[in-house]
């Protein structure tokens, strides 16, 4: 293990998550720009559909361009293309691109459990303010 990579006690090492760095793949500016629009458009989260013609117009560029940068992306494994027509950002490069998230993360892999108490096993309480409260919710019109 060399000194860059600091494990936290032989542990679970947050920076494994975003390496290698994303500026050292050499990306073309279209390949950026179609990696960030399946950012934009929840594709770390979950896969989405997308047609390429809508991706390549949204990112000023020609589908064909738009193919190859898709080719590209899914060659780096930065998206995977589980179905057709349906595109997933590797959540790595999310990691990647959010190192204050990543390091959170690896703080959070390891911390103690949270672990409940007898308090916490017992019947909840709901205070007076809280019961009016829920009885008083209304719907709020829509706002034209």
């Amino acid at each position: 293990m060399s000194a860059a990579t600091h494990s936290h006690h032989g542990g679970f090492d947050p920076d494994s998550l975003g390496m290698p760095p994303v500026y050292t793949l050499n990306l073309s500016a279209s390949q950026r720009s179609v990696l960030e629009w399946l950012t934009s458009h929840g594709a770390v989260f979950d896969p989405i559909t997308a047609d390429v013609e809508e991706i390549a117009h949204d990112c000023g560029t020609s589908t064909s361009t738009a193919y190859e940068a898709l080719a590209r992306l899914e060659t780096l494994h930065l998206v995977d293309h589980p179905d057709p027509g349906s595109y997933r950002v590797n959540p790595r490069f999310f990691f990647a691109s959010n190192p204050e998230i990543r390091r959170l993360v690896g703080e959070a892999m390891e911390a103690p459990e949270i672990t409940p108490d007898a308090r916490a096993e017992g019947p909840r309480k709901v205070g007076n303010v809280d019961a009016r409260r829920r009885r008083t919710i209304k719907a709020v019109p829509d706002q034209e």
